[in-house]
């Protein structure tokens, strides 16, 4: 259905219809004359059955011109006077048949099997030259692997490949959130988040998702926010690793999240600043970027760490105590990008604008304000590779080739890279808040 459109009965150019259908091969047994075109009217399709031919119905759909007549050639140089099927056949079969040796094998697409074992509306797709007549019988669908828990949490499909490029899993993600939960929810955990959804794996439709659609288990919590449009709605937020393998269920690849958390929405406990590079840029620009970001931040009393986007750049990061709300925040963080941006106008840039962004950095301080979110630490990201957004030390950055150095498929690295991670956090990281609002009176504010 179209996103934008209501719900309404009947029929609708909203909503696309799909029909499941099975598809197998069948023995040719035989044809009936069409009185209304040239070459047959049907085919007699049969299976092997105990070693003989059983009577598994007709098609009569999906011929062309050109396989009507090649199909109709075939079909008289195999002519017979005997039928091949060891059953009766019922009595609309047998009016006009002409039986054939039993050597050419079609494929046919059809809804399903009737009780008494009949192809129901079917139509041929081909003839199948790979295949003797007497390998084919009457196919049943096969287990693909059912469902899995993992932390308790039921995962269906565990066989789906969600990367195709690396042959990741749905159960292989799943487990590696599991993983990773502990460490990942210390930021995450009461944060409104947006989830990337690609149900059908990253190399297909993706989509992004922010508010409850009651689709969801009551362990992916929600909140109710108040929009731009002065209207309410409801927002998803995770607290424990049951609502974290609860989303990736739903096929959820990334998960991104709000400044600030559940328990005062209106003030930010961090701030991200996204260093975007230009395509013509390496990493040692980036590099080197982040270092300054790093050292002006100090030079104004915040401490920061450097987290690898699992793509192309790098998000400088600086904890905050939630006492300034997002009025002091967001012209705060846009005027340490604007200021950064006029001092080095050959390096940065702090406009989105694609021109502006030739051979610079853009310095993207818009994370920083109500509403926008920025991609949560040890998320992978639905990208080729399954890159993930992996917080590191800054004596680390120096040995990093790119913001991708880290993939889902070696979870092991990202979870001793998350453990030394939480040695730094706990020993080192310094958490200023008290001088936010006075930070933010140093820089004239801008109009949006």
């Amino acid at each position: 259905k179209r996103a934008d459109a209501p719900y309404r009965t009947g029929r609708s150019k909203s909503w696309l219809k799909s029909k499941c259908t099975r598809r197998q091969e069948f023995v040719i047994g035989g044809w009936s004359r069409s009185s209304r075109r040239r070459g047959f009217a049907s085919l007699l399709l049969g299976v092997n059955e105990a070693g003989k031919l059983r009577y598994a119905g007709r098609v009569g759909t999906g011929f062309d011109d050109r396989a009507l007549a090649d199909i109709g050639d075939r079909l008289a140089a195999l002519e017979s006077d005997r039928s091949p099927f060891a059953d009766a056949l019922p009595a609309e079969a047998r009016r006009g048949v002409h039986f054939v040796e039993p050597r050419l094998v079609a494929e046919v697409a059809f809804a399903e099997f009737t009780p008494d074992g009949l192809a129901r509306h079917a139509s041929f797709i081909g003839l199948r030259e790979d295949k003797a007549a007497g390998d084919v019988v009457a196919e049943t669908p096969a287990a693909t692997g059912g469902a899995v828990a993992v932390l308790g949490i039921t995962i269906s499909s565990p066989e789906r490949v969600v990367f195709p490029d690396i042959g990741l899993t749905k159960q292989a993600l799943a487990e590696y959130y599991a993983m990773i939960a502990e460490p990942m929810l210390e930021d995450m955990a009461d944060r409104p988040i947006s989830l990337v959804r690609c149900p059908q794996g990253r190399g297909r439709q993706c989509f992004f998702q922010r508010h409850d659609s009651g689709m969801f288990p009551e362990s992916v919590r929600h909140i109710p926010v108040i929009e731009a449009d002065a209207k309410s709605a409801d927002y998803l937020y995770v607290r424990e690793a049951a609502g974290l393998l609860a989303c990736v269920q739903m096929g959820t690849i990334e998960f991104h999240g709000w400044g600030s958390r559940v328990a005062d929405i209106e003030r930010p406990d961090r701030l991200v600043f996204d260093l975007d590079p230009d395509t013509a840029l390496g990493f040692d620009a980036v590099r080197a970027a982040a270092v300054l970001v790093r050292d002006r931040l100090q030079a104004h009393g915040l401490a920061s760490l450097p987290m690898l986007t699992g793509g192309k750049g790098v998000h400088v990061v600086a904890p905050l105590l939630p006492e300034a709300d997002w009025a002091v925040v967001k012209p705060w963080a846009r005027a340490f990008a604007e200021d950064l941006a006029a001092e080095f106008p050959n390096d940065f840039t702090a406009t989105m604008s694609k021109a502006r962004r030739r051979g610079r950095i853009f310095i993207d301080w818009l994370r920083n304000q109500r509403g926008a979110t920025a991609v949560m630490p040890f998320s992978v990201r639905a990208r080729e590779g399954a890159g993930v957004a992996v917080p590191i030390d800054w004596s680390r950055l120096a040995d990093i080739a790119g913001g991708n150095a880290f993939s889902a498929a070696d979870p092991a690295a990202i979870l001793a890279a998350a453990k030394t991670r939480r040695r730094v956090k706990s020993t080192s990281l310094i958490e200023v808040g008290n001088d936010v609002g006075a930070l933010a009176t140093r820089h004239p504010t801008r109009s949006d």
